[in-house]
């Protein structure tokens, strides 16, 4: 049996859509559920191809997304970039390691970011397994979601292990879980903000994540109630109802 069914080509063969059989590859899938749409991309002056899930069961959504992840790759080409997938944490690691040898913080300002991102940015943004989210599976409301968590982290049965555990280490530092506010000060808050739109933004324009968008703290501490914009899949079913009012 074959692996790819419905094949389409496009562009000379630089854009190729395609569905898998799951028969194949996925031996015990349920049946009934709608198959993805796959993409095939050919960068010039790249060796291989770029072969990605669209998650996007609809051809002309999937057609749509493909392109633009085609131009989006070939501008990354361009500049020099990788078009490998990036996880947050492989993100972050290379963006801290290029401020601190472009010298861009003071000793005070990089040990704030080190062990923000250790204790909560790479805590949130990680899949069920423990292993860090791939860049594109953030989309808004999930990072919008951050701050929900953020807010409620020293309450919640992962932040009371913590605290519980730190009252048993000798010689406890001051800066320490003792030391963390149950309820994070606005200003805290604006300063992850302002941190974390600064690695996706870095992200968007090294060309590892598809979409740029900004994370806003809610104002004293209240829930979210807007999220920061619509994902992939999202914004093409809202263009194509848009479409349909023409």
């Amino acid at each position: 049996m074959a692996f790819y069914e419905d094949k389409r080509e496009h562009y000379g063969g630089a854009l190729v859509l395609f569905k898998r059989n799951l028969a194949v590859a996925v031996p015990n899938a349920k049946a009934h559920r709608q198959a993805n749409w796959y993409m095939r991309l050919k960068i010039g002056g790249r060796k291989g191809y770029v072969t990605r899930s669209t998650k996007l069961t609809i051809y002309e959504d999937a057609y749509e997304y493909a392109k633009s992840e085609l131009l989006r790759l070939q501008q990354a080409a361009k500049l020099g970039h990788s078009l490998d997938e990036h996880t947050f944490e492989q993100h972050w690691n290379n963006w801290f390691e290029r401020n601190v040898k472009n010298g861009a913080w003071a000793d005070s300002r990089q040990y704030w970011h080190e062990k923000y991102a250790e204790r909560y940015f790479k805590q949130y943004f990680k899949n069920k397994d423990g292993t860090s989210m791939l860049l594109n599976d953030i989309t808004p409301s999930v990072a919008s979601g951050y701050w929900d968590w953020r807010i409620g982290f020293w309450d919640s049965a992962e932040g009371k292990a913590l605290q519980k555990y730190n009252a048993k280490r000798r010689g406890a530092k001051t800066r320490s879980t003792n030391n963390a506010r149950k309820a994070p000060a606005t200003k805290t808050l604006l300063m992850e903000q302002s941190a974390l739109n600064q690695i996706f933004f870095d992200a968007f324009e090294r060309g590892r994540l598809q979409q740029v968008f900004k994370m806003r703290a809610p104002a004293k501490n209240r829930t979210p109630t807007r999220r920061a914009g619509f994902d992939a899949e999202e914004y093409t079913t809202l263009t194509r109802y848009l479409r349909s009012y023409r």
